[in-house]
């Protein structure tokens, strides 16, 4: 499924969002509409193993398969193209590998591809995922205990998510060595990005002890870009639920700087 708002008057530019890990085109409910009452037409579809998006038959979510998955989806060229984790991850690889595709991209929290990482996360989507399964009301309790700030609809749409991605799959992708090399991805990039990422060794309302970013990731982007166009936003992973109104007005101020608005 791909998900669809329209602006209300002129359109100004396509828009396409990438969900990210566990998630579904559903977790961008709130900021779609906002988007398109800037004028954008915004789609978001689901990526591979997630949402209505058929499982992949057994065989581990990996990169390719989830670029693949996504490429043959989108609406041909984009104005900005914005992922959030795993989809963060692949905007990058659509982005280098398609370079006419997309004026300028949105990272938010790209993924780590750092060994204890990739496990650590492995390993949480598989129990997240049992336990969405096993205890539908512990699952919304935990998630609304880890997720402060999270609204009533992000926590359903966090459930709806989780029992419809294909843990295992993603897993079994995630323990395999190096499944992508972010600092890579970041050297060949030709277009203008933005990087929207959570503080870095500090506590965050999630309970998250750091962001994806860190070490030499964090190192990598930061190189890549202006200071003004690395954002730290005051929040957990999950930027756009966390701290919506602040997302929604970086996105907006970069999309302005990279694809102005046509005059009338």
């Amino acid at each position: 499924m791909t998900l669809r708002w329209d602006p209300p008057g002129p359109v100004r530019g396509r828009l396409v969002l990438l969900h990210g890990e566990l998630a579904a085109a559903t977790t961008w409910w709130r900021v779609g509409s906002e988007l398109a009452e800037q004028g954008w037409l915004v789609s978001a579809p689901d990526l591979p193993g997630h949402g209505t998006m058929p499982e992949n038959g057994g065989r581990p979510l990996d990169m390719p398969t989830l670029v693949q998955g996504v490429a043959e989806r989108l609406p041909g060229q984009v104005d900005l193209l914005v992922g959030h984790g795993l989809g963060a991850i692949v905007a990058l690889v659509l982005a280098n590998r398609y370079v006419e595709l997309t004026k300028a991209v949105v990272l938010e929290e790209p993924l780590s591809a750092r060994p204890e990482d990739c496990k650590a996360l492995a390993d949480a989507a598989i129990a997240a995922s049992a336990l969405a399964h096993a205890d539908r009301d512990r699952y919304l309790e935990r998630v609304r205990e880890t997720h402060p700030l999270w609204s009533h609809g992000d926590v359903q749409q966090a459930l709806i998510g989780v029992r419809a991605a294909d843990a295992p799959a993603l897993a079994a992708a995630l323990r395999r060595p190096r499944p992508w090399d972010l600092p890579a991805l970041l050297g060949t990039l030709h277009t203008p990005a933005l990087f929207l990422v959570a503080p870095s060794g500090a506590d965050t309302p999630d309970a998250t002890p750091s962001s994806s970013l860190r070490g030499l990731d964090r190192l990598a982007a930061e190189r890549r870009t202006s200071a003004d166009r690395f954002v730290v936003l005051h929040g957990g992973h999950h930027l756009h639920r966390d701290l919506p109104d602040q997302w929604i007005k970086a996105v907006c101020g970069f999309a302005d700087a990279v694809c102005p608005a046509p005059h009338p």
